[in-house]
This record gives structure tokens, C-alpha cells and sequence, in this order.
């Protein structure tokens, strides 16, 4: 359901988003000796990493979190890697240059790719946009009621800490939660002055325009071809198990980790190649970005860019080249000198992200419930969902498939990134694993980062099938230049010949999206489109209807004082009422697990015998209940409302102030 916002407001709310990814990362990055498509892939990782780290530092310290300390937090930070750099090189301790990419692209060959990453872009925010028919839209999924919220209550109070915002339902004391998507969010609507929906529209837009940047940035740093990172930026915008599944199904900061996690690779690159403190210090903010964006993240980082560490050490063993070492140095040097180097840069990590560390381990430690899918689909078919790039769509992307097959038939050719079909392997076997045996107590504990959760580990296993199938596509476009180029009709002519590769370049991609309907677009649209229907549309009812949403901007026009709180259905879409009006309600999450205030259960089973259960009239009390808002619809399919909100009609403890088809608004009168 649309919330009452115009189209410009989500167009700053997107400006907003993409400057707060350009800017503090980019100064960080920039200050550290980062340039080029490794700058401009690293930026909105190392943004989210220092907000991501502002917020709870500053909670610590006892200090507002806003858009004027994050970004005292990004002048220091990018101070210290400034000044940092400047004396080692001075001291002649750092001796900048081996970790830029080792194959030069000509000044066509960046704007042809950066063609491809705004392309890709555009890919992105018109799937969104279309997905709903606007950009005013309410996401209806289970957690994004838990983000959004989340987005408000950090705007609204300053509180940057990892359990402030989960208060607006588990209060007093909050739920430990990894808040970087949410500090983010927080500065857009913050600096845009757009609504929570608005911007949470406006941040879900350039997803995969962010995946496309973040493989250009991968394959650039390993010396890939310009062709290779063209194509691979348009398969990441056409994929719908890359980043388009995560968002329909609402997982909206693991979406964010999935575009972020090949930027672990370039950093990674980068520090073995040259090691320092420059590279260090990036390699350690860009681990950080990765946790708090999403705790399991960093882990599906590590599983994907092991493969290169191990490409490594393997050519090393082989007594073969490896970039960034002598030849005359033996193996055990370099595995040796590799570990030893590291293991600063993971204690610089460990100390940045010391709250979210300390808190993921109580977390765990805690009684929040944990509930496993168990997941036993057959074999067969959980490998052609895998290359198929297909789980919650009816219909297979086969051209993504046959451009993955020419990629893995083409892996000679992969050069350095030979590493990625090992990626792909090892990430297939987990999601087979977990989708096949998903209720064995092992594997359960295994996949536990990921909440045993095959949707989540397809997105993961998407990032080095994504980079097969783009250099399938790329693979193509090279046969059909030298095919061009055999003619002796093109021989005889040196032009056609020094424009064969752009000419082949363009026939490749344009025939792909005549036969992807626009690199599936109108797919991906549809799979998005579950993300503001809680499924597919017609199958079900909303949670978070026009109505209701009527009703909670009426609240908002009620002067309620922050302190007080609204009573309202757990399953309905009033659980919105904070991010859409501001008003503190008593079940802010369709989640009633792990420490949910006990007055507030009460409440839902017994709230209407007010009149006769003193236990009722004291819970109210003791929240400070003036005001009740019933809704209509659930989050689940046939989910009645609450036993104790049922029936309030003509009750005489309460006044009628607001009704109309979907909602109503009572207060308490005694």
C-alpha cells in the first residue's frame, strides 16, 4: 500500500542514499591510496563500515548518532589513513603501486564498463520501481516492519547502539541486532526529510546496480578484461538469485551483504599483493562493512574469496608466478608470510567491531528462539535451481544457463580468477547440502549464520555463478571477434579490424537482451513484487493496508507523547505505526519471541475483560496505554486477531475517535 510521499521526495531520498555511499567511503578510501574502480567499488563498503561502527562507538560514549557525528567519525577515520599512509612513505616503509590491477584497460574500455555498471542501475531501480507500480509503496514482508522501524527510532532518538532500536519491541532493554543498513537508512531519511517507506523504496532501488559495481570492482582488481567486467555488471542486474531474491523475500540487510561480499576479494587482493598499512587498514574496514551490514555476511565473504588465498598458495607450491612475490621465494614463505600478515589486520578488525562481536556472542549465548527450515528437497532438483538461477520464480533463466555452461567450458581462459569455478563448487555443495539435508542437527549448526536458510545461501552461491556466466558471455563475444577477424574481407580493411572487438562487444550484449526480454527485467520484477504482497499478488491480503495506513497518520495528528504507548494486533500491519507516525506501539514487530514484555502478551489475550481483570488494568498502567489501534489482515494467511482485541465495539472503558472500512482508533477512558 502507497504511504503519502511524492515522487521527488524518493528521488532526493535515492541522491541522498547514493552520496552517503560515495562520500565517507570514497574520503576513506581515497585518504588510504585507493583509486580507481577499486575506490569506486570499496565506497559503499567502507561507508557502511564507518557508520556502521559510528553508531554503536558513539552509543558507548554517550553521544547522539546523526548525520553531523557520522561525520566527524568519517573525518577521523579518513585522517588517520591520511596521515597514516604520509609518513609511511615518507619513512620510505610503503612503496605504493604493486596492488593496481595489472592489466591496463584503455579510457574506452572504463567508459564502455561504466556504461554497463549505469545500465545496470537503471536495471535495478526500474525492477523495483515497476515492481509495485511506485515509489511510495509499503514493504510487506515479515522483517522489513523490524527495519523500518528501526530506520525511525535511530533518526528520531540519536541511539546508535546494537540494541536501541529493537526496543521499539522488546523494551525495555532491546535485542542485539547489527544496525549498519539501519544507520544508513537512518541518514538518508534524516537528510532527504523523505518518509521511512520512502527511503526504505529509495535504498532497495540500485541493489543490484550495487552488485554490478561491486564484480566490476572484483574483476578489474584480478586484471580481468573490460569485455569480461561489461558483461558480468549486466548478468548481476539480470540474476534474480543474486540480489532480487533476498529483497522479495524481505531480507533486506543480507541482500545489502550479498552486493557487498565480492568487494571482500579486492581488498583482499590488494593486501596480499602489497601488504601495509594502507592496505591493512582498508582490508580491515572492508571485513568490518561486511559484519555489520549483515553478521553472516563476513562468514559468506570468507567461503568466497577462500578459493584465492588457496589459488595462491597453490601456484606458490608449483613454483609458479604469484603477483606481489619474488620468484626465487619458497612456498613456505609465502603461505607463511601470508598468515602471519593477516593476523594483525583480523586483530585491527576484531578491536573496530568490538560491540558487534561481544554482542552476536550474547546474542547466541541468549534465549532468543532459534527455528530451523529443514529443508529436504531432492538432489536433482536442488542443482537446477543452482544453474538455473531459479527458486522463487516459475520460470528458469535458461540464457543465464547457457552462458554459465560456455563459462565453465571457458575457465582456461579465466586467468587469474581461475579460483572462481572452486567459489562456485564450494558454494553449490553448501546450498545443496542445506537444501537437501537441511534437518540434520549437523548441518543445521553448520549453516547457522545463514538460519539454515536455502534462499539465502542460493544469493550466496549467485556471486561466482554470476561471474561464470558473465564470462560465458564475455567467452562468446571473443569467439565472434575472431571470427569477424578471419575474413578476408575484414583483413583487407585495418579499421574493421581495430573495431572488431567493440563491434562483436555490442552485437553480444544486444542480443542478450532481446533474448532476456531486458536481462529478465519483467521477471525480476515479479519475483520484487512479493516483497509489497507478502507473495504473489491476488494470493494474498496485505498485512499493511490503505486503511491502516489512513488510521496511523491519524494517530500521528494525535498528539501522543513519546512515552506512551498504542495497543495493537501483533500479526496486522499497525506493528508500522512507529516508522509511519511515530507513535510507540506495544507489539512493534510481527516477531513475539525472545524477551517480548509479558504485559504486552497479556494485553493481546486479555485486553477486552479490562472492565473485570485488575491484571489487565495494571499491565495497561504499567505500559502507559491511552490509546488502541486495530487493523485489519495478517501477516499470515487465516491468522485471526488476538483473542483480547477482539469485540471493542460498544466496550464503555473506551471512545471511538477514528474508524473507517480497515481500521479503528479507541482511547481509553478510564
Amino acid at each position: 500500500m502507497p504511504a503519502p510521499d511524492t515522487f521527488w521526495s524518493c528521488f532526493s531520498a535515492a541522491l541522498t542514499y547514493l552520496a552517503v555511499l560515495a562520500v565517507p567511503g570514497g574520503l576513506i578510501g581515497r585518504a588510504a591510496g585507493v583509486r580507481g574502480w577499486a575506490l569506486a567499488g570499496l565506497a559503499p563498503l567502507l561507508s557502511y563500515a564507518v557508520t556502521g561502527l559510528a553508531g554503536p562507538w558513539l552509543g558507548i560514549a554517550g553521544l547522539p548518532y546523526n548525520a553531523a557525528t557520522a561525520a566527524a567519525c568519517t573525518v577521523l577515520l579518513a585522517g588517520f589513513a591520511y596521515g597514516t599512509r604520509r609518513l609511511c612513505v615518507a619513512r620510505g616503509w610503503l612503496k605504493a603501486g604493486a596492488e593496481e590491477p595489472p592489466v591496463p584497460w584503455s579510457a574506452r574500455e572504463h567508459w564502455a564498463v561504466a556504461a554497463c555498471v549505469v545500465v545496470a542501475v537503471g536495471l535495478s531501480t526500474a525492477v523495483v520501481l515497476s515492481a509495485r507500480g511506485g515509489t511510495t509503496a509499503v514493504f510487506q514482508r515479515w522483517d522489513t516492519v523490524f527495519h523500518a522501524n528501526g530506520i525511525r527510532y535511530i533518526a528520531d532518538t540519536g541511539d546508535g547502539s546494537l540494541t536501541g532500536m529493537s526496543k521499539i519491541n522488546w523494551y525495555p532493554d532491546g535485542s542485539f541486532y547489527p544496525n549498519g543498513y539501519h544507520l544508513v537508512g537512518a541518514l538518508v531519511h534524516q537528510i532527504s526529510g523523505a518518509s521511512v517507506p520512502v527511503t526504505l523504496n529509495a535504498i532497495t532501488m540500485p541493489v543490484a546496480g550495487l552488485f554490478a559495481l561491486s564484480m566490476v570492482a572484483l574483476i578489474r582488481q584480478l586484471g580481468g578484461r573490460a569485455v569480461y567486467a561489461g558483461c558480468t555488471a549486466l548478468v548481476a542486474a539480470g540474476a534474480t538469485t543474486g540480489a532480487y531474491e533476498s529483497v522479495s523475500s524481505g531480507l533486506l540487510p543480507y541482500a545489502l551483504g550479498i552486493v557487498l561480499t565480492p568487494l571482500a576479494v579486492v581488498a583482499l587482493q590488494r593486501f596480499l599483493v602489497r601488504p601495509g598499512v594502507d592496505t591493512g587498514l582498508v582490508m580491515a574496514l572492508s571485513a568490518t562493512g561486511l559484519l555489520v551490514a549483515h553478521s553472516s555476511a563476513l562468514f559468506g565473504a570468507v567461503l568466497f574469496a577462500l578459493p584465492v588465498v588457496l589459488q595462491r598458495w597453490y601456484r606458490s607450491l608449483r613454483r609458479r608466478p604469484v603477483d606481489g612475490v619474488p620468484d626465487e621465494r619458497p612456498a613456505w614463505r609465502v603461505i607463511g608470510g601470508d598468515v602471519l600478515r593477516i593476523l594483525p589486520v583480523m586483530l585491527l578488525s576484531g578491536l573496530l567491531a568490538a560491540p558487534q562481536i561481544l554482542g552476536a556472542i550474547g546474542f547466541t549465548a541468549g534465549s532468543y528462539p532459534y527455528h530451523a527450515w529443514n529443508s529436504d528437497l531432492s538432489v536433482p532438483l536442488a542443482l537446477r535451481l543452482l544453474v538455473t538461477f531459479q527458486q522463487v520464480l516459475s520460470r528458469p533463466q535458461i540464457w543465464l544457463t547457457v552462458l554459465l555452461a560456455v563459462g565453465v567450458l571457458g575457465f582456461r581462459t579465466l586467468g587469474r580468477m581461475r579460483w572462481v569455478p572452486l567459489s562456485a563448487l564450494g558454494l553449490s555443495a553448501f546450498f545443496v547440502l542445506v537444501t537437501c539435508y537441511g534437518y540434520l542437527p549437523w548441518v543445521i549448526s553448520l549453516s547457522r549464520p545463514w538460519w539454515n536458510d536455502r534462499y539465502r545461501l542460493m544469493a550466496l552461491a549467485a556471486i561466482p555463478l554470476c561471474l561464470l556466466a558473465g564470462h560465458g558471455m564475455a567467452e562468446l563475444q571473443r569467439w565472434f571477434a575472431r571470427l569477424a577477424r578471419r575474413g578476408s574481407w575484414a583483413r583487407s580493411r585495418p579499421r574493421v579490424l581495430a573495431r572488431a572487438g567493440v563491434g562483436t562487444a555490442v552485437l553480444v550484449v544486444a542480443v542478450m537482451a532481446v533474448l532476456t526480454g531486458g536481462f529478465y527485467r519483467t521477471a525480476n520484477a515479479t519475483a520484487v513484487s512479493y516483497l509489497y504482497y507478502n507473495g504473489p499478488e491476488g494470493e494474498v491480503t496485505p498485512p499493511v493496508s490503505a486503511d491502516e495506513i489512513a488510521a496511523m497518520e491519524h494517530l500521528g495528528a494525535m498528539g501522543i507523547p513519546a512515552r506512551q504507548k498504542v495497543l495493537n494486533d501483533r500479526m496486522d500491519g499497525t506493528a508500522w505505526m512507529y516508522a509511519i507516525a511515530g507513535v510507540h506501539p506495544v507489539a512493534g514487530h510481527y516477531d513475539g519471541g525472545g524477551p517480548v514484555d509479558p504485559d504486552a502478551v497479556y494485553l493481546a489475550m486479555h485486553f477486552r475483560d479490562y472492565d473485570t481483570d485488575p491484571r489487565v488494568r495494571d499491565a495497561v498502567r504499567r505500559l502507559d496505554v491511552h490509546h488502541v489501534l486495530i487493523g485489519s489482515g495478517t501477516i499470515r494467511k487465516d491468522t485471526p486477531i488476538a483473542p483480547g482485541l477482539r469485540g471493542l465495539d460498544g466496550r464503555d472503558f473506551l471512545k471511538l475517535d477514528y474508524r473507517n472500512p480497515g481500521a479503528a482508533i479507541y482511547t481509553i477512558t478510564r
